[in-house]
């Protein structure tokens, strides 16, 4: 018996566009990109933005195989990690891994062995036809120090004896991937027990090389310089933060294009603050790092959120008018008002995500339709401000989850000014019998 998924692990968030002009400064997958807006607008004076609901959970239910970082680095050397267990399928399919690039005229990817815990603790605590939940891939992307974007994910499954059958499912899977760009990072995880075998392999794109340790925790008050170095690709890099309160707030980044300085200072409250590095890239805005510091806490040793999660509802009406309750949900908790669904919005964000499903992309930036502006006034509107969300979730709750735990996008929900909204949610085709959703969110006022 032999059973794979392959997917994205969270929404690759997309994020927005600020204002009635283009703008300039204004992800998973097989397309990547996940994007914050670049220009996020302000909170509105006296208004604090409400964290996102905790889990439900009352106890831990990821506990990491490993232990944890004491900071993020791109590169595992020089965290000393010691590797899983050896085992032959993960050596066979790394090596696989490598030889598809060379034929894709892709660099190989590198094979970390703290991308091998993660997907070692997937491999043991997702089960049957469930998909990895984002909020957990999160959590141990941060516990081993990794500050990219969720992985793809493919998992995979069967009886003691099927190990060719898994590193063909891989072998098909990486090149699906490559087609799209480069995998620049690899994990395998491998879980064998009980006459079964169980396997995570995750792809990672990394478009940000940290040129520095950045510490995962800081004292009250402290500080912390963040230096990378760009993918040439991507322009304009800028950090965005979370604060513990829900506030998001931008901090200005040095004048180089690739080479990225900026300076993380933790607020006056304690807590989770919420990092991410966004840039522009030819689809619009992307997210090409996001993870959490904390300020005057410990990170927490285990995750509230279990490891597996089901789909959503697969009927596009019902997952946008679920997405509509859920931002206005949101909304209320911080204290703002509610937006109203807004038919004429719909249809655009629903065309895009039409777009974007049947093209294999999440972006704010297409070729056939051009930008969010360029959407947005062809169908006769002019607002003030617009914002736009995109991303590839496999379901409502998902997708929400990932746009509240990116700053970029989570500003955009929670703009106190937004007054209308239009969600557009299309299935793309299954892969393995889970259908991608694609979901374009525009707020306006």
């Amino acid at each position: 018996m032999l059973g794979v998924a392959l997917g994205a692990c969270a929404p690759p968030p997309g994020s927005g566009v600020a204002s009635g002009v283009a703008s300039g400064s204004t992800p998973a997958l097989p397309a990547a990109a996940v994007s914050p807006a670049a220009s996020v607008p302000p909170t509105a004076p006296g208004r604090t933005p409400a964290a996102p609901a905790p889990s439900a959970a009352a106890e831990p239910s990821l506990v990491p195989s490993a232990p944890a970082a004491r900071a993020y680095a791109s590169s595992a050397d020089s965290q000393k990690v010691s590797p899983p267990p050896a085992d032959a399928l993960r050596t066979a399919i790394v090596d696989d891994a490598r030889a598809a690039a060379r034929r894709a005229g892709r660099p190989p990817p590198v094979a970390d062995p703290r991308l091998d815990w993660a997907m070692t603790d997937l491999a043991r605590n997702v089960r049957g036809d469930e998909l990895p939940s984002g909020e957990a891939v999160d959590f141990l992307l941060s516990h081993y120090g990794i500050v990219d974007p969720s992985p793809h994910v493919l998992r995979a499954g069967g009886t003691t004896g099927v190990d060719d059958q898994i590193r063909e499912q891989a072998r098909q899977a990486m090149a699906d991937l490559l087609r799209a760009g480069p995998i620049g990072r690899l994990g395998v995880g491998i879980d064998r027990g009980g006459g079964m075998i169980r396997v995570a392999v995750g792809f990672q794109e990394t478009h940000v090389e940290l040129l520095g340790l950045v510490p995962r925790r800081l004292p009250r008050g402290g500080r912390a310089e963040i230096s990378a170095r760009i993918d040439p690709a991507f322009r304009e890099p800028q950090l965005v933060v979370t604060a513990p309160d829900g506030r998001v707030r931008e901090e200005a980044p040095g004048p180089a294009a690739k080479l990225f300085h900026g300076l993380f200072r933790c607020g006056p409250e304690d807590g989770r603050y919420q990092v991410e590095i966004a840039a522009t890239g030819a689809a619009g805005p992307a997210v090409l790092a996001n993870f959490p510091v904390y300020c005057g806490v410990a990170p927490p040793a285990s995750a509230t959120t279990a490891a597996g999660m089901r789909t959503g509802p697969t009927d596009p009406d019902q997952a946008e008018r679920q997405m509509v309750a859920l931002v206005n949900r949101d909304r209320a908790l911080a204290g703002l008002p509610a937006v109203d669904a807004d038919a004429r919005l719909a249809a655009i964000a629903r065309a895009h995500s039409r777009d974007m499903a049947e093209h294999d992309f999440v972006g704010h930036v297409s070729p056939r339709t051009g930008s969010t502006m360029d959407r947005v006034h062809r169908a006769g509107l002019a607002p003030e401000l617009v914002m736009e969300n995109v991303g590839q979730a496999y379901g409502p709750e998902d997708a929400e989850q990932g746009f509240l735990g990116s700053p970029g996008h989570r500003g955009n929900l929670l703009e106190p000014r937004a007054r209308r909204i239009g969600i557009g949610v299309v299935f793309g085709p299954a892969v393995t019998g889970t259908h991608p959703m694609f979901v374009t969110q525009l707020l306006t006022n």
